[in-house]
């Protein structure tokens, strides 16, 4: 029987669409079904290397894993990674095919859609249900004609939707009605349920709200959500991201800045730190007053290396950072925020930037070259030497993670690389990560997902105090993510009327004539 296809709008970015759609894909797979999330365009630099290579949205991962089912490029064919100045690396099927201007990407998603349907319809062959995933508002009227991920995307491939409106934004009501009224009667036809998010209180307050939202449309609600307060999961990663919690303002707790730069990409990286009692995590605008000591500073990864380096060194987070050096803090880096710890960044070829060539901060014996052929896999690391002070334990560890990068470094003849990476079926891909030889807690790598590990965390933070952190007051990343899906998946499961958003059409539909499933 064909899949049965289904997808969730939202009134605009930041409304809850993507853990929506991870929650009901843990409803589905809860009930025995086999199901797989769909986006068929996504814009963020937070993505997330596959099996076997290439990269998609770490929404859609997620959503994968509250499927239960491996990722793959076909649940995001379009990714598209901004570089500002209007520019934006498309990434198609999990490859890139270059950097394009907003009016390129124009012309490029007139040949790209029939693409994308087919990609669609060979995703949905072997499965029961399909959940997808709209962006930003369907009801951008100047860009009907073109947008590929919304209801024209949704009406190419014989799915209906379910419009999801954000009560914290405030207007929600308006937000719905407006969409609606706004969208051609083609596109509208499309929406058939409508639902709220983010809500707190007694439900019963908005009756007659729903009411009369269904009485001028004739689209029924299917329910409100609760809000589920900050969950730690990444919402649309376009928009928003897990929330740093709130200092404890307790003086014994370690203290790690993260710097957050213009153009950061793989924020994921620091949500495994969240999780951890009696650490204090401050995300760091370069823009932002210097705060007081730290015992770390992490440069996390970044869309474009040198423009975010050259904003650090106009910035006063500059000066701040020199200090913390001298007082021989630690410092570490992951991916490009690794590659600023060299002595020198150059981009010959203008890959990245129209500099050629600048200064890192000179911190790691290395330098960097960017590439045109850009590495996007996952990886597995064999740690070789202490990554820093206390990490002897370490040695010998194997720990997964995954590179996204286009820059090459060349670490010193004399200096040895921290671990050597192979991919998962252990073929070599060489050595990596580099500390510096002062002594100090000052180290890097290329490879995302290391901290996710306990030990290695655990073993950080002994680095940068005596003691670090009780082994009990660590979080357990994996099973934290697990639970918050489930959290989410109930929620869903309760809040929303899943009978009738799974049950087959009945009216002029070619699914007409048999019920698709019964939820309890």
């Amino acid at each position: 029987m064909r899949a049965l296809r289904r997808m969730v709008l939202g009134t605009g970015s930041g409304v809850g669409k993507s853990l929506t759609v991870a929650g009901i894909c843990r409803v589905a797979s809860r009930m025995g079904l086999r199901v797989k999330p769909f986006k068929s365009q996504n814009m963020s630099n937070n993505s997330s290397a596959l099996p076997g290579g290439g990269e998609i949205a770490r929404a859609q991962v997620l959503q994968a894993r509250a499927a239960r089912v491996p990722p793959e490029a076909a649940m995001n064919p379009i990714l598209l990674k901004p570089m500002g100045e209007g520019r934006s690396q498309v990434i198609f099927m999990g490859r890139p095919l270059g950097i394009y201007s907003i009016s390129d990407y124009r012309e490029l998603k007139k040949e790209l859609f029939p693409k994308v349907v087919g990609i669609f319809e060979d995703l949905a062959a072997d499965c029961d249900l399909v959940i997808l995933e709209g962006a930003g508002s369907p009801a951008e009227i100047n860009l009907l004609d073109e947008d590929i991920a919304n209801t024209r995307m949704a009406r190419a491939v014989g799915a209906t939707a379910l419009l999801l409106g954000d009560i914290e934004q405030g207007g929600v009501f308006a937000s719905l009605f407006g969409t609606i009224s706004l969208l051609p009667e083609p596109e509208r036809k499309v929406i058939r349920w409508l639902a709220i998010n983010k809500f707190r209180g007694d439900s019963s307050l908005l009756e007659k709200g729903l009411s009369g939202i269904t009485a001028l449309t004739g689209i029924p609600f299917l329910g409100v959500m609760n809000h589920l307060g900050s969950l730690a999961l990444p919402d649309e990663d376009s928009f928003r991201a897990r929330q740093i919690p709130e200092g404890s303002g307790d003086r014994r707790s370690l203290r790690v800045a993260v710097l957050s730069w213009p153009h950061l990409s793989n924020r994921s990286d620091i949500d495994p730190f969240l999780g951890d009692r009696g650490l204090e995590v401050l995300l760091l605008p370069l823009t932002q007053a210097p705060p007081g000591p730290v015992d770390a500073i992490l440069l996390p990864g970044t869309r474009r290396t040198m423009a975010d380096l050259a904003h650090f060194y106009d910035s006063p987070l500059y000066p701040w950072f020199v200090r913390h050096c001298r007082e021989g803090r630690a410092v570490a880096g992951i991916c490009g925020g690794y590659q600023m710890m060299g002595r020198e960044i150059s981009d010959p070829e203008g890959i990245e930037s129209e500099r050629p060539w600048m200064p890192g901060l000179g911190l790691l014996p290395l330098t960097v070259r960017f590439r045109q052929d850009k590495i996007a896999r996952p990886v597995v690391a064999r740690i070789g030497r202490p990554p820093f002070p206390g990490g002897e334990d370490l040695v010998g560890g194997v720990l997964e993670g995954y590179e996204i990068r286009q820059g090459r470094q060349e670490i010193d003849l004399d200096s040895q690389p921290l671990m050597d990476l192979f991919d998962p079926s252990g073929g070599s891909l060489g050595a990596e990560g580099a500390r510096s030889g002062d002594g100090l807690c000052r180290f890097g790598v290329p490879v995302h997902g290391l901290f996710e590990n306990n030990a290695f965390r655990h073993a950080f933070y002994g680095a940068l105090r005596p003691g670090g952190l009780p082994e009990e007051h660590l979080s357990d990343p994996a099973a934290l993510l697990e639970a918050e899906i489930e959290r989410l998946a109930d929620e869903v499961a309760a809040s929303l009327d899943l009978q009738s958003f799974l049950t087959r059409e009945e009216v002029g539909s070619p699914e007409r004539g048999s019920r698709f499933l019964h939820v309890p």
